[in-house]
């Protein structure tokens, strides 16, 4: 019976195929070229490379086992209902190993027939100590190529993401891609990602279960670089499910005011069950190109039982592209909305205009009672302007209770002004002059450091009480695969002046000595982005300030921090996140808990003002709970200049 299936499949795809092949094209099965249940890389390979117009998957004993394979332009590759690619145990070592690769080329068709077929990798294996770490053992991995239609696969169990669609150095951008009926289930990074596209239409395709490295979203909109574009990009009935990051997310940080407008929209989607965000807009504040223009919609989409907020939209001052929500509906099971919004709309630079311009055209947001608000604002204390374009129409259902509201000028300043007092953020230069006693228990002598590690930018500030030799051991933390920037320690006096250039960290613990010429403090100056640093001891006194523009960023690390409160003064102690959290807790000199915030995902603060104690603050940095993401929290201070410490044996006070 089941061969006498198999034959009327095979021949209802011949007969197909004929009619191709009279307009020219040749038709061929895979299997005329051989199979071998062990290996068949060689027998695809040739097959692919045979010029052949259609090429057949035809159904075997057992799965097509290969290695890496790599499809030719103007190529329709068809796969028998239940065929399986199966990725070959033991391969797939290199980082950028995909099941099937499609670079630089046009006019390519995979296609699955019937019930469809399956592309599947070994996830587990690629997670394990057996293998590099690494994100982008792709499924299917496409790069810089046009006209291509991916339909009715299942691609599943990849290192990285079910379908990549990204860019060659050479060319920076996809062109007309067509997925549809396609099931993206159990990927590493992503279901989907999407790096650089004009013309991208996603029709009912479900991605799902996505688990390992983050984002871990359904899909993930993510261009690398301003020239990038994100265009004329529809999503069609489709579904994200049971992610461990969000079901739709845009990070647009590489974008600037000169790169393509974005031009994405959602149209009849849906999001069940993602741990973070159904939909999730972030833009970069940082840019000094500006920010990116265009438009994000969402139109007759349902978002449920989201197990965090359920939209959320960071970073997105008005004027940058344009976030709209038509006629979609928020819903969630009764506990999963509780003391969680189910929109948020968060700012978490230091020097960033709030987040703005998001549009709600009746929206329905349906949760049970008494679970806190359907919406919320984090913002920087101190930032000098306050939200005032969020604008529609949301009509909240909560039980049997339901209520319209309307989101205008009045409702933002209302919202906005919930985030209380202002804060005049101190100046981040430093005055020697100003510092009034040095504490060097040991002197001479290296103490250990919290080990702690602080991305990007190193600013750090070191006395040396006499003329000689300063030591200092520090490790380069890495954070991805991405190539460290020049990383060297450059060591500077107070006038400017460079003192010694020492050589980059090592990735263990290692000495690095500069000669001070003469007693005082000097600067310590490092730049690894996108990594991290850690200092494991210091024989001098030494603090860390944040860059001009941020805070201390501490990334996925425990430990103690400190700082100096000097009699009479006020200040602020700032911790933070976005959307990554820590567990923070706050002591006086005399421990007594001034404060705490536990899995701390947006910022908090607390007044340490003229009448709390002087002396050493410890700040306690230590996990979330189990379910938080924990990688990146930022500590800051009011105080000028907002130093810290990570030992309390070496350390100064400010003020006379």
């Amino acid at each position: 019976m089941e061969n006498a299936v198999r034959t009327r499949a095979v021949g209802l795809v011949l007969s197909a195929l004929v009619v191709a092949g009279a307009a020219g094209c040749r038709v061929a099965k895979v299997s005329d070229f051989g199979f071998n249940p062990d290996d068949s890389t060689e027998i695809v390979q040739r097959a692919l490379d045979s010029g052949a117009g259609k090429l057949l998957f035809d159904r075997q004993a057992g799965p097509w086992v290969v290695r890496p394979l790599f499809v030719r332009s103007n190529t329709e590759v068809i796969f028998e209902e239940d065929v399986e690619i199966v990725a070959k145990e033991g391969e797939f070592h290199g980082l950028r190993d995909a099941l099937l690769t499609l670079k630089g080329v046009t006019n390519v068709t995979l296609r699955g027939l019937g019930r469809g077929a399956t592309l599947k990798m070994r996830i587990k294996d690629y997670q394990s100590s057996n293998y590099e770490r690494g994100e982008w053992r792709h499924a299917v991995n496409l790069l810089s190529a046009a006209n291509v239609m991916i339909e009715n696969l299942t691609l599943a169990d990849s290192g990285g993401d079910g379908i990549y669609i990204g860019a060659n150095p050479s060319a920076n951008l996809c062109r007309s891609i067509v997925i549809r009926d396609c099931v993206c289930d159990n990927n590493n990074r992503q279901g989907i990602s999407v790096i650089s596209v004009d013309g991208l239409l996603v029709e009912r395709t479900v991605m799902k279960n996505t688990r390992g490295m983050a984002p871990r979203s359904g899909i993930d909109f993510e261009p690398n670089a301003s020239e990038q574009m994100l265009k004329n990009i529809v999503m069609r009935d489709c579904l994200t499910e049971n992610n461990d990051g969000c079901g739709y997310e845009l990070y647009a940080a590489q974008l600037a005011s000169g790169s393509e407008p974005v031009d994405i929209t959602l149209e009849n989607c849906r999001s069940k069950g993602d741990r973070l965000a159904s939909l999730k807009i972030a833009l970069g504040v940082k840019s000094k190109k500006g920010l990116p223009r265009g438009r994000v919609e969402a139109r007759n989409c349902t978002f449920a039982d989201c197990r965090s907020q359920s939209v959320r939209v960071e970073n997105k001052p008005a004027g940058a592209m344009d976030v709209v929500l038509e006629n979609c509906t928020i819903e969630r099971r009764k506990g999963l909305s509780r003391g969680i919004p189910d929109v948020k709309l968060v700012t978490d630079d230091i020097n960033a205009a709030p987040t703005d311009g998001v549009e709600f055209r009746n929206v329905a947001i349906r949760r049970a009672n008494d679970e806190g608000e359907w919406f919320a604002v984090s913002q920087m204390p101190w930032s000098p302007v306050g939200m005032d374009n969020v604008k529609g129409t949301v009509r909240v259902v909560e039980g049997e209770k339901s209520k319209t509201v309307m989101l205008d000028g009045s409702w933002c300043k209302t919202v906005f002004s919930r985030n209380g007092e202002r804060y005049a953020m101190g100046e981040v230069k430093f005055d020697p002059s100003n510092v009034g006693r040095i504490v060097d228990e040991n002197h001479g002598e290296s103490v250990a450091l919290s080990p702690l590690t602080m991305r990007f930018t190193l600013n750090a500030l070191v006395y040396a009480a006499k003329p000689g030799p300063v030591t200092f051991a520090a490790r380069l933390v890495r954070v991805n695969s991405r190539k460290p920037k020049d990383g060297r320690f450059i060591v500077k006096d107070m006038h400017g002046r460079t003192v010694a250039t020492l050589p980059a960290a090592g990735e263990k613990d290692e000495a690095r000595t500069f000669y001070a010429p003469a007693a005082g403090f000097y600067r310590i100056e490092c730049d690894v982005k996108p990594h991290g640093l850690s200092f494991a001891s210091c024989d001098a006194p030494i603090g860390f300030m944040p860059p001009p523009d941020g805070a201390i960023d501490i990334y996925k690390s425990e430990g103690d921090i400190y700082f100096a409160h000097g009699e009479a003064e006020d200040e602020t102690f700032f911790c933070g996140g976005s959307g990554e959290a820590a567990t923070v807790s706050l002591f006086a000199p005399s421990g007594k808990r001034w404060g705490e915030w536990r899995n701390q995902t947006d910022w908090g603060f607390a007044r340490v003002g003229p009448d709390a104690e002087a002396g050493l603050w410890r700040v306690e940095v230590r996990r979330p709970d189990k379910g938080f993401t924990w990688e990146d929290a930022y500590f800051l201070r009011t105080a000028a200049p907002p130093v810290f410490f990570f030992s309390n044996e070496k350390y100064w006070i400010s003020g006379k």
